[in-house]
């Protein structure tokens, strides 16, 4: 039942590789963004020290400084819809948070200035900023505009003081919001390219979904592994049988030649697999999605760099949903999932039976019930994987072997080292 569309591929030939990237060198066998590849395995190498920051805390600090300055995945606009409303997040590690101010939506680090507590200390809600160790107050700007006894205590009143927290650019697609630390050089649009449109249909959940009103159903679980570990699962298809028997292996190892692997956005910064593997798939459905006219059909996954997947699924005869998950790294060996389920916010692209208006009602709460059950597992599923392999990476001396079906694996490393000397987004 859950992703059933996934062993049902399109079969279609498969495109030539495409050009080499533009704008950045991220190795020997870049695509064009948005082009798909059928190379053979080892064409892309990753290096000997791969993973040295998963293990080693000095270069797992240095790792999280640079992904800080990359468009990140914060949460959802519809959060904070209200002025005054937040939500809290974490940036390369770091706690952030987003405010509404009026018709903007700013971010901040989570912490006081005075003596380092933390500002905003649930996972949502209202009001302004105040600390709650001393009570330090702060404008929507972020710049101090309160200190009790402040004059008395630091010889100057508050406003003298030049205290401002540290912000973070916020950017949004659709309902989604991403935030990066300064230094960054592209924009989000520019960044997302041909996805932008795409990401941008999928932010707003359908009708009649599992979660709270209908609209997105959260979930998480943390694991003992890498949060790069957990990405490189998302990214093959190679693993299914051996790690998934009852869902995505249930029907066997897949045939590269039935899918495509696509790159997009900023020097091919991300990817997707889709079931058709024409050429211009991927722009197909960017160019609908931006039309409104996208229809519900075949498996679907794209890996943000650095750490969301979102994915469209079948759960159930013509029934479509839409995942979101997100690897947040907290250690070299520690991360939390952070995961929300919704209803796809498209029409399918083959009609409903018409008896399921009768009986929809009975069925669908079942129906997401179990849906959401097959992503706790196959989240577990994976989970346990990487553990695994996170418990021999300080044996992991050498590159690892990648097979066709791990191309899209080869792809984010390469993203990875462009990220570490500085030269992405």
């Amino acid at each position: 039942m859950f992703f059933s569309d996934r062993s049902r591929a399109a079969k279609l030939v498969h495109s030539p590789p495409g050009d080499r990237l533009a704008g950045m060198n991220l190795g020997s066998a870049s695509l064009s963004p948005g082009t798909t590849s059928a190379s053979a395995a080892g064409t892309i190498g990753m290096p000997a020290d791969w993973a040295k920051p998963m293990v080693d805390p000095a270069a797992f600090a240095e790792e999280q400084s640079r992904l800080a300055q990359v468009w990140t995945f914060l949460g959802f606009a519809s959060e904070a819809a209200d002025d005054g409303d937040w939500f809290r997040a974490r940036l390369a590690t770091r706690s952030v948070f987003v405010q509404r101010d009026g018709e903007v939506l700013r971010g901040f680090e989570n912490l006081c200035l005075h003596r380092f507590h933390p500002l905003r200390t649930a996972v949502r809600g209202h009001g302004p900023i105040v600390c709650g160790f001393h009570h330090w107050r702060y404008d929507a700007q972020g710049r101090l505009a309160g200190a009790p006894k402040c004059e008395q205590m630091f010889g100057a009143p508050a406003g003298a003081l030049g205290v401002r927290l540290n912000p973070i650019e916020i950017a949004t697609c659709g309902d989604f919001v991403f935030g990066r630390f300064a230094g960054g050089r592209v924009s989000l649009e520019d960044w997302l390219g041909e996805g932008f449109p795409i990401l941008q249909a999928m932010s707003r959940p359908g009708a009649g979904g599992p979660g709270p009103n209908g609209g997105w159903k959260p979930y998480g679980m943390a694991f003992a592994a890498n949060w790069r570990l957990r990405m490189h699962v998302s990214l093959e298809d190679y693993h299914i049988v051996a790690v998934h028997p009852r869902t995505f292996g249930r029907d066997g190892y897949q045939n590269r030649g039935d899918m495509g692997y696509f790159r997009f956005g900023a020097g091919g910064a991300h990817s997707a697999r889709i079931g058709p593997t024409a050429a211009d798939a991927f722009s197909q459905m960017a160019r609908a999605c931006e039309a409104g006219t996208w229809r519900s059909e075949h498996y679907r996954v794209f890996q943000i760099f650095p750490n969301l997947v979102v994915a469209h699924f079948h759960g159930y005869d013509q029934h479509w949903y839409v995942a979101i998950e997100q690897f947040d790294p907290l250690a070299p060996g520690r991360s939390q999932l952070r995961g929300w389920l919704a209803a796809a916010p498209f029409e399918p692209a083959c009609p409903r039976p018409a008896h399921y208006r009768w009986t929809e009602p009975a069925i669908t709460p079942l129906r997401h019930h179990l849906v959401l059950r097959a992503a706790h597992q196959i989240g577990h599923e994976d989970n346990g994987a990487c553990e695994r392999v996170q418990a021999a990476a300080a044996q992991a001396r050498t590159a690892p072997m990648l097979g066709a079906l791990e191309e899209r694996v080869g792809w984010f490393e390469e993203t990875y080292r462009a990220a570490m000397a500085g030269a992405l987004g």
